[in-house]
């Protein structure tokens, strides 16, 4: 899949472990949005990933569920990493973002694992040293705004049953997108931008690391297609 041409380059240096520690992207947040920003304190971070994963539990083999950035920029650090998939949820642009891929007069989409079906995507296995660590930066990419649901789930890799943790949609939260008319998901993902770049970009880029991992998502891919058809005929 290859972005056009044109596309926009992000406004900074989009998420790294070094933005994610020094909260860089929520700084930018609230510099923008002023009182209409929505971003969680380190303090609310902590007790969300707590409640999920207790600073106690035992993380000598927990494994991370990717499907969608964390393919192609996992960024936390892993002893391994295996193709895998869940069961019970798919992958869908079903939340809304005005900060990483949007704006508030624009607002993007990005990807959340939705009720029902199955998704193929990558599991990472983290190292037990700092495991509660990197959970901890996890958090602060994932939660900033407390939309997506951790939820602990059954992880079938191709070595083996594995228990892992994957950030799920949450339908009571504003965030989140009901599905909508395909066209209406390809105008949105065409013309969003925010901190990290064109929400085009995310989409192509996630198309990218799935298939260099040998994971085809045919609605992905179609959604791809379309967006790309739409920039060009303008």
């Amino acid at each position: 899949m290859t972005a056009p041409s044109d596309s926009p380059k992000p406004e900074n240096p989009g998420i790294t472990r070094e933005t994610l520690q020094n909260w860089r992207v929520a700084s930018l947040a609230r510099e923008r949005d002023g009182a209409e920003a929505s971003i969680a304190t380190e303090d609310q971070l902590l007790e969300s990933r707590r409640l999920v994963i207790a600073d106690n539990t035992d993380v000598s083999d927990f494994w991370v569920f990717g499907y969608g950035s964390l393919i192609y920029n996992p960024i936390i650090d892993h002893r391994q990493r295996a193709l895998a998939s869940i069961y019970g949820y798919h992958r869908r642009f079903c939340l809304w973002t005005k900060i990483g891929r949007g704006s508030p007069d624009c607002p993007g989409l990005v990807l959340s694992l939705d009720r029902g079906g199955s998704c193929k995507g990558v599991a990472f296995q983290l190292n037990p040293q700092n495991a509660i660590a990197e959970l901890d930066l996890l958090w602060r990419r994932e939660m900033m705004t407390l939309a997506y649901q951790p939820r602990l789930l059954s992880v079938h890799t191709n070595i083996g049953l594995k228990r892992g943790l994957a950030f799920v949609a949450n339908p009571a939260r504003p965030a989140y997108a009901p599905p909508m008319p395909f066209e209406a998901t390809v105008e949105v993902v065409a013309n969003a931008a925010g901190f990290n770049g064109p929400c085009r970009d995310y989409l192509y880029d996630t198309v990218k690391g799935m298939q260099a991992c040998g994971i085809r998502d045919h609605q992905l891919e179609k959604l791809a297609a379309a967006v790309q058809q739409r920039l060009a005929s303008r």
